[in-house]
C-alpha cells in the first residue's frame, strides 16, 4: 500500500471513529455553572412584563371640548374631532382619549380608545350611546390598520401621539400638536 493510500485510509477511520464517539462524549460544562456568581436571581434575572393600568372612562365629550383633526379622511364621508378634556397619557405609556366621528348625513360616532406606542396597537373601552358611554369588557388590541374609516387612528399614531422624533411627550404636549392643526368644531 502507498503511503498516500495509508495516510487516507487513516484520516478516513479515524475520522469515522470521532464521529461515532461523538454523541457519547459530555458536554462542556462552563466553569460558572458550579460556583455560586453573587447575583441575586430574583434581581438579575427579572423580565419586564407590561401591565395596562385600571381604566376609568371621562366625561362624555361636550361641543366645547371637541377640536377638529386633520385626520387624512379625504375622500371619506366623516369629520374627526378629538375631545381635549378625555386625552392623558398614563404611566404605564398608553395614550387615552375620545374621538368623535361626524358623517357628512350628522350621525355621531363616538369611541373611548387607546393607542400604545410601543406595540403599535389600539383597544376601544367604550361606545357612546344616547349621550352616555356602553362600556366595553375585556375588548382585545387590536393592530393599527391605515385603511377606512378607521384610518384616523393611524394618523392619530404617526403624527400627533407616538411619533419617535417626539418621544416621552406628556399629555399637554401631545395635545399642542393636535392643536396646531385645529379647525373650528362643529
Amino acid at each position: 500500500m502507498k503511503s498516500d493510500q495509508y495516510f487516507s485510509r487513516f484520516t478516513s477511520v479515524l475520522l469515522a471513529g470521532m464521529i461515532c464517539l461523538l454523541p457519547a462524549m459530555p458536554a462542556t460544562v462552563s466553569a460558572f455553572d458550579d460556583e455560586p456568581t453573587g447575583w441575586i436571581p430574583e434581581y438579575s434575572e427579572q423580565v419586564d412584563v407590561w401591565q395596562e393600568q385600571e381604566v376609568e372612562l371621562p366625561a362624555y365629550p361636550v361641543k366645547d371640548n371637541l377640536l377638529e383633526v386633520d385626520a387624512g379622511s379625504e375622500g371619506l364621508h366623516y369629520t374627526v374631532y378629538l375631545d381635549e378634556a378625555s386625552l392623558i397619557k398614563s404611566a404605564d405609556n398608553v395614550v387615552r382619549y375620545t374621538v368623535v366621528l361626524v358623517s357628512s348625513t350628522c350621525v355621531r360616532n363616538v369611541t373611548h380608545e387607546c393607542l400604545h406606542c410601543g406595540e403599535r396597537t389600539f383597544r376601544r373601552y367604550a361606545y357612546g350611546v344616547n349621550d352616555q358611554w356602553q362600556p366595553l369588557r375585556n375588548s382585545p388590541w387590536k393592530p393599527l390598520r391605515g385603511r377606512g374609516a378607521n384610518s384616523y387612528r393611524l394618523v392619530f399614531y404617526e403624527k400627533f401621539i407616538c411619533d419617535p422624533t417626539r418621544l416621552n411627550q406628556s399629555a399637554g404636549q401631545i395635545l399642542d400638536r393636535f392643536r396646531e392643526n385645529w379647525h373650528e368644531p362643529m
